[in-house]
């Protein structure tokens, strides 16, 4: 993996623990973190060694969203082309994220606000600090979510709770966040990031493959028609079965089956013979 001026990248085998590392702006989102977030995303596409992904921040906190220092230093300079193309290279970035064939998990300790909470939506698991604070505050600056965050919340859990965190952009504690479905599990500060860590390791033991095109047909069901998530479903297996991990997983099954045979069996025998001592 290169080396991200804004990233702090961790390996274990097949585990990349990501952590947005700009904690003195508690991880505001620069340009330069949405360019090497996109091209770390580049790179993770390309790999056959890293199958799970954590997302994290360095410090105190998740993120506090969008470095607000680049509105006030170029916003009256920028033209409406200019905000078009940075706004769809930002969306970009985080379809990135949501498209990866890796599984992501996202372990949120501290403030999400704004664009941060945006970036987690765009991953497969959220797993939070019981001390972290949630929100879509844009409202409250006279703009919007723009960077997916409507779509994927509004999926996420259902439009009801969107339109209250959106139009009334106020903060959401993580258990309430659990309680409407924004994420996953709730856990003490100290707890969280072993937690998450757990969650990827149970998801690098499975097969890869299996997981990626699972993915991928999850999320691209709101989009199709049945009948087109039922043709790619097929496609998808169609590659699965015969595969080296499937055949893997049904030998191993069929082992794990001959011992628990071959256990009852001697479990009988012994009873058999206590009974005759008896």
């Amino acid at each position: 993996m290169n080396h991200y001026k804004n990233l702090k990248l961790a390996s274990d085998q097949s585990i990349l623990t990501v952590s947005l590392n700009r904690p003195q702006t508690l991880n505001a989102l620069s340009v330069e973190m949405f360019d090497d977030l996109s091209a770390l995303c580049d790179e993770l596409v390309e790999s056959n060694e890293i199958h799970v992904v954590i997302f994290t921040g360095a410090g105190k906190g998740f993120s506090s969203g969008l470095d607000l220092s680049l509105f006030a230093q170029g916003a009256s300079q920028w033209t409406q082309d200019d905000l078009r193309v940075m706004i769809r290279r930002w969306q970009e970035t985080f379809n990135k994220i949501e498209a990866l064939p890796q599984i992501t998990i996202a372990a949120v300790n501290g403030v999400c606000l704004g664009a941060g909470l945006e970036m987690i939506l765009a991953c497969d698991f959220r797993i939070c600090s019981s001390r972290s604070t949630l929100a879509l505050p844009e409202v409250r600056f006279g703009i919007i979510p723009d960077l997916g965050g409507i779509t994927r919340l509004t999926r996420l859990v259902g439009p009801a709770w969107a339109k209250e965190m959106i139009l009334r952009g106020r903060n959401t504690s993580a258990m309430e966040a659990l309680r409407i479905g924004l994420v996953n599990r709730v856990a003490d500060p100290g707890d969280m990031p072993g937690i998450a860590r757990n969650w990827a390791q149970q998801f690098a033991r499975l097969p890869f493959k299996a997981l990626a095109h699972s993915k991928r047909l999850i999320n691209g069901s709101f989009d199709s028609q049945p009948a087109q998530g039922l043709k790619a479903a097929e496609y998808a297996q169609l590659q699965l079965i015969g595969s080296e991990d499937f055949y893997n997983a049904i030998a191993s099954l069929q082992s794990d089956q001959a011992e628990g045979e071959s256990r009852s069996a001697r479990m009988e025998l012994e009873q058999e013979s206590q009974t005759e001592t008896a």
